[in-house]
């Protein structure tokens, strides 16, 4: 089954440079907004900027944020609902050719799409979720007004802040960028084999599934899951979750079987 974390790794990586690009192309327009609202309109006399105090307040900060938060969301709303077609896509389909295995007469036939009444409901319900969006905008907004307020409390220089806030964005474009790539990628591949699993129970296969961790360095939540073995497909595991991701970085996986029967 290890073919599943690489399988999924690869996905995470793929669209990892995606949302890495979103933040470093949302920095710039941030840096953009910040230096026309701070240094201008000229004062007349040339000054450095590290003789600049930081004069953004955060009311303000809050003004320009929306303003590039309402620019951005629609092309990260379209960032995230591709990488999650993609892994579902990928997820459903690994499991069906795994499933097929080498016999020729168990070969695969039509592909699991994204016109799946499954796959459907589930887009519907998470795909590019506009508060999943909001979450991770907001986040951003916080992350750069802890940065502002202490400049201002603290009276730093307009250049020592902005710098700041560059780094923060470059966090996010490698680390955060990252996290979520795993997070949204993982999800939506253990969902697509979820749902072929689903389709084999549809036609009177009892199924069974046992969440797997893909390491020696589990959590408390996911060797608790781990712990159950097999158990029905449709009952919850002992953290509330159907299936993996359980948590931001999660890389465990779920593994189904007909009742009784060996693993696909």
């Amino acid at each position: 089954m290890i073919k599943k974390v690489r399988a999924k790794d690869k996905l995470a990586e793929i669209h990892r440079k995606n949302i890495a690009y979103f933040f470093r192309a949302q920095k710039a327009m941030v840096m953009k907004q910040i230096g026309k609202r701070t240094l201008s309109p000229p004062t007349g006399k040339t000054r450095e900027l590290e003789d600049l105090p930081w004069n953004l307040t955060q009311d303000e900060w809050d003004r320009l944020w929306e303003n590039v938060s309402n620019r951005t969301t629609p092309e990260l709303q379209k960032i995230i609902a591709s990488a999650e077609a993609d892994a579902l896509h990928a997820g459903a389909n690994n499991f069906k050719l795994a499933i097929a295995g080498p016999d020729p007469s168990k070969k695969p036939g039509t592909t699991f799409n994204l016109a799946n009444p499954r796959a459907v409901a589930w887009f519907q319900r998470n795909g590019g979720s506009v508060d999943y969006i909001k979450g991770i905008q907001s986040t951003t907004s916080s992350q750069i007004k802890t940065i502002i307020k202490d400049a201002l409390d603290t009276g730093q220089a307009y250049n020592k802040t902005a710098k700041q806030i560059s780094e923060a964005f470059d966090g996010m474009s490698r680390d955060r960028a990252q996290r979520i790539a795993v997070y949204e990628t993982g999800n939506a591949y253990e969902a697509g084999n979820r749902q072929f699993a689903d389709s084999i129970k549809a036609d009177g296969v009892e199924m069974e599934k046992m969440w797997k961790t893909s390491d020696n360095d589990r959590c408390d939540i996911c060797g608790g899951n781990e712990a159950e073995e097999w158990i029905p497909i449709d009952q919850a595991h002992q953290s509330g979750h159907q299936e993996p991701c359980a948590h931001v970085n999660c890389r465990c996986y779920e593994i189904y079987r007909q009742k009784g029967g060996s693993e696909g």
